[in-house]
């Protein structure tokens, strides 16, 4: 199978990253036209991800590397996201950064809670262990409750209901999954056009 980064490296044209291991950029830039749309800015903001610390907690840090917010990963022990990426946010001197297993403190005054699956593509044999470890960090209406009235909740979806995330709050007033999922397309839509030069 052909790595992405093998394909940009070698490509005589720009190769967008969709997704990697690693980073999710194009799905961050539509988290943050939907904060837009949504909070109304992103500058100064509170984003809280609950969860894992994989791909999209590295693409949020470094996007807080060059847009000033503050930034939490409420993660268990041993799954925090790569500390490389973190210092790098970090020396940007741009944000606040924050890394925590505790969500609870981790969720107040928030203005978006976000949450991803606890098994990623390429981890699905870790599922079950995962959901023993991760016990505590479900984002549900408690914790929800926890953050206020003005807290968003955003998923990058699929999401796997009642695992890391309940029907109650994906389904709520205050959940913004499916304009984020709408905006996927705007955004990439956009990252087109611009490497095109248009």
């Amino acid at each position: 199978m052909l790595d992405i980064l093998d394909l940009a490296k070698y490509a005589t044209v720009p190769v967008i990253n969709g997704l990697t291991d690693y980073n999710h950029p194009c799905q961050i830039m539509a988290d943050a036209l939907t904060m837009i749309e949504y909070v109304g800015q992103l500058e100064g903001t509170k984003v809280v991800y609950v969860g894992d610390g994989n791909n999209i907690v590295h693409s949020w840090l470094l996007l807080a590397a060059v847009i000033p917010f503050h930034f939490v990963c409420a993660c268990p022990k041993g799954f925090e996201p790569d500390q490389q990426t973190v210092e790098k946010a970090r020396q940007a001197g741009v944000s606040k950064i924050e890394i925590t297993n505790d969500p609870k403190e981790a969720v107040r005054d928030a203005d978006v809670v976000y949450a991803d699956v606890w098994a990623s593509m390429g981890q699905k044999e870790e599922a079950a262990h995962r959901r023993q470890v991760f016990q505590g960090f479900q984002v549900d209406e408690q914790l929800m409750k926890l953050a206020g009235k003005k807290a968003y909740f955003m998923h990058c979806l699929p999401a796997e209901r009642g695992v890391e995330v309940t029907d109650g709050v994906i389904e709520a007033p205050n959940s913004i999954v499916f304009p984020q999922a709408e905006n996927r397309m705007h955004a990439q839509n956009a990252i087109i056009l611009h490497v095109l030069g248009l």
